[in-house]
């Protein structure tokens, strides 16, 4: 991984964030066979006093993974700019980018580069330390207030014969000058806040609030043994009496010493015990159900703290306090994103980055039991077989690594297992990674919802129906059950009778967690209607803390107190992720809490606040605390939260436009249209401008100065050209004001935006039947009515309009 934002309308994702499996990642049993058992003892442990004491301690009795680990990405994850890491031409070597000059020199033993800065000024830069090391590698730069930026020109160090050996830019098709939120100096390249807590070792960020600055420290720079083995100072103490007491059997002193730390007996001086209790590492841990022929493993997994060891860094993710250290269940560090839209296609396949987790709760394989270490060597993170041997040391070689299975020639490219079952995205330009949900191809269903399929992603020259017929050929063209992405699309295109599969989705507990919470997710969106009351009720007692949380932040569009009968006893859920959350959806319930919640909240709510501290160095941390502050009726707070957030990122639009209405709110009508105005301002992309012109707009519409918010609506809509909600507000307002012929094309573009949208046909209906146009109006009444034939007011309104 490294520093680049993943563009969703080209602006990146605020939070970080994954998703999660069927069960929590910390649960003791899983509902599949020969999966997960009850766990017989934790493999987490308390260690009072553990710290940090470097990959020298562990050198002497860990040799092997040692020489395995110095040949890992995690030991290159971050290094100083010496002879012996960098790897980029900086012999005088010139990269020009849309007329920005970059020169990559030398002095003497250092590394430089001559490179346009915050201003646009091309001035000498020294690089301090280098990023990553393949298929790219990046270089850090020291700026002001211990910032650290990456540069965007970064080296590809692929073989010269695959294209490598080169310097490029992370946005080859656009300029990014040093006005765009995306030019390397600013917050999105910076690596204290994107990417520096996993390419280090107890890296503790240290932002100042109060000074906008940055006191980073590390106890090792790269990703070295304690990064996932937790600090290991306790566990040298035992090991060292330990080979003291066996090399001197007599010694009374020594054994004593050894004896005082029984309490390591389990541990060894460990926080967390990646191995499985009892395993023989000599044995192959997975055989072949003589029924199935499918692989199983030999004993079920003990738990799954191996995958949760590895999730904080391989996971799209938000952190839940200022510090976490390895040994602790995964959702007590950090709360995963889960199958949004915005994330995933609806298959669940790759669309952001999200750094391979997410994808790998969604397959069967890890619903079997499958773990990292199954395919991975955890010290140097090589494969731990090449091609196709990988899979058949489970997967049966017959049929499997046949033509009979895989229709290709052997040893041709589609005879390969991963480019069917795992094909890349390729990110950062050169990066090409591996979609890890092990997925069984369908062309006939990414036709269908228009998401990527192997098939073409090979067969360049192809179409998905050309694909989609030899999977028919091969596989048969039979009903198949619904795949979960045909429910999830037809639910958020809001089609008639999904609604219905949908709640049967979120409640299925044989499909993966994250699924679910994406299944709640969407059936909060229908508002607080009785059937989507009863699905997210449903999902607050979860098995997974994912679903839980996602029905939780679902019940933010209910009324307070509905909120708090539903989920008042989510404040004492075991996973600190669903009480952080608890405490910022039932805040606005806090009058009505007894004695007991009072308690619960008291200390959830100290969660969901350390949660924001994590990231005090945005604005989002401190607007969450605003909204908080406000329904706790705490208007002070909340004030000094919204000017907090401006004043650690002046152009995070949302904080401004929220703080603008709650002055609103409070009366102070001249300050908000101030900060309406100053968004305005602030912004630095079209979206963000248009947002905070339609915001203006709406105030200036209660001001009732009609002419000039619809003038704001105009120019809303242009920034906003994709934003059906704009289109059709603007198209309102200027019917509103008797201008029929101007306000036609702005409701149609709603409505072709959003063809399914019944507010949107109603209303076009309406005014064009309003307006004497009865032909259209038939025409989107008939519309609406499709979408919903049983409703009565529809029906009606057909019937007026002569249909």
């Amino acid at each position: 991984m490294g520093i680049v934002p993943t563009p969703v309308n080209r602006i990146p994702s605020i939070l970080p964030g994954l998703a999660i499996a069927v069960l929590s990642l910390s649960s003791c049993e899983r509902k599949e066979d020969g999966a997960t058992t009850k766990r017989a003892r934790s493999p987490y442990h308390a260690i009072p006093g553990a710290t940090h004491v470097g990959h020298e301690s562990c050198k002497t009795c860990h040799e092997g993974e040692f020489r395995e680990w110095l040949l890992s990405d995690h030991h290159k994850a971050m290094s100083p700019a010496t002879e012996e890491y960098v790897l980029g031409d900086f012999n005088d070597a010139t990269f020009e980018h849309f007329g920005q000059v970059f020169r990559f020199f030398r002095k003497g033993d250092e590394y430089w580069v001559n490179a346009p800065d915050e201003t646009g000024t091309a001035r000498d830069m020294k690089i301090d330390y280098t990023f990553g090391h393949y298929p790219l590698q990046q270089y850090l730069i020291a700026f002001p207030g211990g910032r650290y930026q990456a540069l965007q020109v970064c080296w590809d160090s692929r073989p010269k014969e695959e294209g490598g050996q080169r310097w490029y830019h992370l946005y080859p098709d656009e300029a990014v000058p040093p006005d765009d939120i995306l030019h390397w100096t600013r917050r999105h390249f910076n690596w204290n806040y994107m990417c520096a807590d996993c390419h280090s070792t107890n890296l503790q960020k240290g932002f100042d609030k109060e000074t906008l600055s940055y006191h980073t420290t590390w106890s090792e720079m790269n990703v070295s043994c304690e990064a996932c083995h937790g600090p290991g100072s306790e566990h040298v103490k035992w090991a060292e009496a330990k080979a003291r007491t066996e090399a001197n059997p007599g010694d009374k002193a020594a054994a004593t010493e050894f004896a005082a730390l029984k309490d390591y007996l389990v541990s060894k001086g460990l926080v967390v015990t990646l191995k499985e209790p009892g395993a023989d590492p000599n044995e192959f841990p997975w055989t072949t159900d003589p029924v199935t022929r499918q692989p199983k493993r030999t004993r079920p997994l003990d738990s799954n703290v191996q995958i949760e060891t590895c999730a904080p860094c391989h996971s799209h993710r938000t952190l839940l306090d200022t510090k976490w250290n390895p040994g602790q269940p995964y959702h007590d560090t950090h709360a995963p994103s889960v199958l949004s839209e915005r994330l995933y296609h609806h298959d669940g396949q790759l669309k952001e980055e999200t750094y391979v987790y997410g994808s790998f709760v969604q397959s069967k394989m890890f619903h079997a039991g499958v773990r990292c270490t199954d395919c991975h060597n955890p010290h140097s993170m090589k494969l731990v077989a090449p091609g196709n041997a990988l899979c058949v040391r489970c997967h049966l070689a017959d049929p499997y690594d046949t033509p009979a299975h895989h229709f290709h020639p052997v040893g041709s490219t589609g005879a390969n297992c991963v480019d069917c079952h795992m094909p890349h995205t390729t990110y950062m330009g050169v990066d090409a990674r591996r979609d890890h949900s092990l997925r069984v191809p369908r062309p006939d269903l990414a036709k269908e919802l228009g998401t990527p399929d192997a098939c073409t992603k090979c067969h360049t020259d192809q179409t998905q129906e050309w694909a989609a017929d030899w999977f028919r050929k091969w596989w048969g063209g039979g009903p198949r059950n619904a795949h979960y992405g045909e429910i999830l699309a037809s639910a958020r295109r809001n089609e008639t009778g999904s609604f219905a599969k949908l709640a049967a989705l979120a409640g299925d507990l044989d499909r993966p967690a994250l699924v679910r919470a994406a299944a709640v997710e969407t059936a909060g969106l229908q508002g607080p209607t009785p059937e989507s009351t009863r699905v997210i009720a449903s999902r607050l007692s979860d098995p997974d803390p994912s679903v839980r949380s996602e029905a939780l932040t679902a019940l933010l569009g209910w009324p307070a107190d509905q909120r708090l009968a539903l989920a008042g006893n989510l404040l004492e859920d075991p996973s600190r992720q669903v009480r952080a959350e608890a405490a910022r959806v039932l805040a606005a319930a806090h009058s009505g809490f007894s004695e007991t919640q009072k308690a619960a909240f008291a200390k959830a709510a100290s969660e969901f606040v350390m949660k924001q501290e994590a990231i005090a160095d945005r604005a989002a941390g401190h607007m969450f605390l605003a909204a908080f502050y406000q329904d706790l009726g705490d208007a002070a707070k909340a004030e000094e939260a919204y000017r907090l957030a401006q004043k650690v990122e002046p152009e995070f639009i949302p904080a401004r436009l929220n703080f603008a209405e709650m002055l609103y709110s409070q009366n102070r009508p001249a300050e908000a249209e101030a900060e309406f105005r100053g968004a305005i301002v602030a912004a630095m992309t079209d979206n963000d401008r248009g947002l905070a012109r339609e915001s203006l707009a709406r105030f200036l519409v209660r001001q009732k100065r009609y002419d000039e918010g619809v003038a704001e609506l105009g120019q809303a809509a242009a920034l906003l050209p994709e934003n059906p909600g704009t289109q059709y507000f603007y198209g309102v307002a200027l019917n509103s004001l008797g201008r029929f012929p101007e306000a036609l094309p702005y409701l149609e573009k709603a409505r072709e935006l959003a063809p399914r949208h019944l507010e949107y046909l109603t209303g076009l209906a309406t005014v064009c039947r309003d307006a004497g146009k009865m032909d259209l109006a038939l025409k989107y009444a008939r519309e609406a009515l499709a979408l919903e034939p049983d409703n009565p007011q529809l029906q009606s309104l057909v019937r007026s309009l002569g249909g």
